[in-house]
């Protein structure tokens, strides 16, 4: 976390203290949510997660990891070919013992980036100046990675691929161009590589008015006019207030392109009650819409949304979507639009020690219903071997009071803890008409980084297929199709996945068109609960439906012929507890059969 981030943390963390303590008010649930998924343990700082365009089961989980054993952060990427239902370490980035700044982001045919920057660490300081930036590739969707360049320091950065050009877009906080004798501040700068990330052109910079000591992006997005956007953070601290300022950067298409910002509020910390660290942005590529939600507020906290209709130029005045009363304070909010029109809000909230994760769906700049509490019971900070953090301070002032000549100033040797530290998240995304939610967990065994897959009520059919679905008419054809074993099973115990691979016959007098689909009555398991791994739509117990259309060949299944093989993907408990040697049951699987009955096109 930057010095003047932190700044403005600790004053917050301050005037909530001073507060008073006392319990989080209920939030009902009322909208369906799958089971949580833990991804991982440990102490994640700084995460987001991104989506292949090719193939949307396709996700990386990238960001910077504490290891409490070396004191120091790393870089991480996790990747999933199932939605989000399971995941692998894929690349750890160690090249120093100070990791951080991380960034990934899908491109065109699989291509994924990822950004990460090592320090160089001198008698355990990290000196950035002397750091190092990387950029890993992945040409198969996040599974294998190269270093493809090097370059230097690009501070708290973001990333994303435009599709018009193919080239990656890294924003960073540029320090460099900082002068206050010439009452210069830092700008917003800009790399960009090539689509194999082998060249790398930059830095480009952007420097809003006034002149800022730190400006801080995030979420950086492609739009639809080929521009790359990137929603910044920006303040300085003057003799008499913190000066802060949330704005949007952009940058067009050519080879060495131009930077333009917008500012979309701004005031002073101390007279206004702002501090807009905690912020996110979100754009509806189908509506060509940008929204920010951003937190203000000292006593009595509001989450704020403002949108854009013209790319970011202007904006719509802000309004309260959510308002807490005095001592609760609202923290680390993430943003999505879904495939329906409406918007997704993850966030945090904290009242004295005790804290819960939300989420909410937002329509109309309004909730739709009450907000899903993600957690099981309020969390308390408590302390975990996992995310303690040594620091030194070697003083390098005047001797302290009392000091020998020979010892100099003393070292100061503090231990803290990084429960509930976030540096920056982006933890939601649109999963065609669900929403897949990522937040850090506390509990007595350390920290944790969880997952899980929330049900847009309402919402259109998944959208990779929506048009298809409005336009031909479907038929129940069970009675006339035969389901067999198609050669393979199988049940992985280190993940708990059992595939069973299936075939569809047709035994009816007519063919059936495509798409054909299975549609789960029931699923269940002696054990406890199921849920799907690649069903394209619901995840868990009845409802789930599966596309076998790529296993027939042609356009229709014709009377008497059978699809090629396919899988069904599940993650069961295992055996029962009570189960017996003649009762070893592990799924129960109840499909209809759905084709299409219209002509062909």
């Amino acid at each position: 976390m930057k010095n003047l981030q932190l700044q403005v943390w600790l004053a917050l963390s301050t005037i909530f203290a001073l507060a008073g303590l006392g319990s989080v008010p209920s939030v009902a649930q009322t909208a369906h949510s799958d089971a949580t998924t833990s991804i991982a343990d440990g102490v994640h700082l700084w995460y987001e997660i991104k989506a292949d365009p090719a193939e949307p089961r396709n996700l990386i989980l990238c960001g910077t990891k504490w290891d409490a054993s070396t004191n120091g952060p790393y870089g991480f990427v996790y990747a999933s070919s199932d939605s989000g239902s399971s995941w692998r370490v894929v690349l750890e980035d160690r090249n120093s013992a100070w990791v951080t700044e991380h960034s990934c982001a899908f491109g065109l045919q699989h291509r994924a980036y990822f950004i990460s920057e090592a320090s160089k660490v001198i008698d355990g300081e990290p000196h950035h100046d002397l750091g190092v930036t990387r950029l890993f590739v992945s040409t198969d969707a996040g599974k294998n990675w190269i270093e493809a360049k090097k370059t230097g320091w690009a501070d708290y950065s973001t990333s994303a691929v435009s599709p018009a050009t193919a080239r990656l877009y890294t924003f960073f906080n540029a320090p460099s161009t900082g002068d206050p004798g010439r009452n210069r501040g830092n700008s917003v700068g800009l790399l960009v590589f090539s689509p194999n990330g082998a060249e790398v052109r930059g830095p480009f910079f952007f420097s809003p008015e006034p002149d800022y000591q730190g400006i801080y992006p995030r979420d950086a997005t492609s739009l639809r006019n080929g521009e790359v956007a990137a929603l910044y953070y920006a303040a300085r601290k003057t003799a008499a207030s913190m000066e802060v300022e949330l704005g949007l950067v952009r940058a067009g298409q050519s080879a060495e392109p131009s930077l333009e910002g917008t500012a979309i509020v701004s005031g002073r910390f101390d007279q206004d009650c702002l501090s807009f660290d905690h912020n996110a942005l979100a754009y509806d590529r189908e509506r060509n819409r940008l929204f920010v939600a951003y937190v203000e507020g000292c006593k009595n906290n509001r989450m704020m949304l403002t949108s854009s209709d013209d790319d970011g130029r202007t904006w719509t005045k802000a309004v309260a979507v959510a308002e807490r009363e005095e001592g609760t304070r609202i923290k680390y909010p993430s943003l999505v639009a879904s495939s329906a029109g409406k918007l997704g809000l993850l966030w945090s909230e904290w009242r004295g020690a005790s804290g819960r994760w939300f989420f909410g769906e937002i329509q109309d700049r309004k909730f739709v219903g009450p907000p899903i509490d993600l957690s099981p019971k309020a969390e308390t900070l408590e302390i975990s071997s996992d995310s303690l953090r040594t620091t030194i301070e070697q003083r390098r002032g005047a001797e302290s009071e009392g000091a020998s000549a020979l010892s100099g100033p003393a070292i100061a040797v503090g231990v803290r803890g990084l429960v509930d530290v976030l540096w920056r998240e982006s933890g939601l995304l649109a999963v065609g008409d669900r929403i897949l939610a990522i937040w850090p967990s506390i509990g007595p065994e350390g920290m944790r980084l969880n997952s899980r897959v929330l049900d847009a009520p309402g919402s259109v059919s998944n959208q990779t297929i929506s048009g298809r679905l409005a336009e031909t008419p479907f038929h129940d054809v069970t009675a006339h199709s035969v389901i067999t074993y198609a050669g393979k099973q199988s049940f992985d115990h280190a993940t708990g996945t059992l595939s069973v691979c299936l075939a569809v016959a047709n035994r009816g007098n007519e063919a059936m068109r495509l798409p054909i689909k299975l549609e789960a009555s029931d699923i269940q398991s002696p054990a406890g609960r199921v849920s799907t791994l690649n069903a394209i739509k619901g995840f868990a117990g009845s409802g789930a439906i599966w596309d076998i259309s790529d296993s027939v060949t042609g356009d229709r299944l014709p009377p008497g012929t059978t699809t090629n093989p396919f899988c069904l993907l599940f993650r069961i408990p295992g055996l029962s507890s009570t189960a017996s040697p003649l009762d070893e049951g592990l799924l129960t699987l109840k499909v209809r059969v759905i084709a299409s009955t219209g002509e062909s096109r």
